[in-house]
């Protein structure tokens, strides 16, 4: 399903999610080291996993810190291909971050945000 957090519908699949985006920003960097866009949303990834880390719940200031959606909003919305898919990961991962929704929340939650009535 591709509610609210995109892909995630679990925190497996967050984790996964997570993985894949720092694997395209880290191959992004690779030929664009300069790029000051893509270390900053490497760092917040790289926070997030921290933070996030061995089951740890994220604190409310944590999850209100991070700003990967807004990056990909105002710099990459118009990107295509890698860009592009990093865009979609980055959107779900805010969204996943900030709300950190239970694995049955975060399965349910449609683009609208309401949760699905199965």
């Amino acid at each position: 399903m591709a509610g609210e957090y995109g892909e995630i519908d679990s925190r497996v699949a967050y984790h996964r999610v997570l993985g894949e985006a720092l694997g395209l920003v880290q191959r992004i960097m690779t030929q664009r080291p300069d790029d000051e866009m893509m270390q900053l949303i490497f760092e917040e990834l790289n926070a997030m996993r921290r933070w996030s880390a061995d089951g740890r719940v994220p604190t409310d200031d944590e999850r209100g810190s991070i700003n990967v959606g807004l990056v990909a909003v105002r710099e990459l919305s118009e990107a295509t291909g890698e860009e592009g898919e990093l865009v979609k990961k980055l959107f779900a991962l805010n969204n996943y971050f900030e709300d950190w929704p239970t694995d049955q929340e975060a399965a349910t939650t449609t683009d609208d945000g309401l949760l699905d009535a199965k």
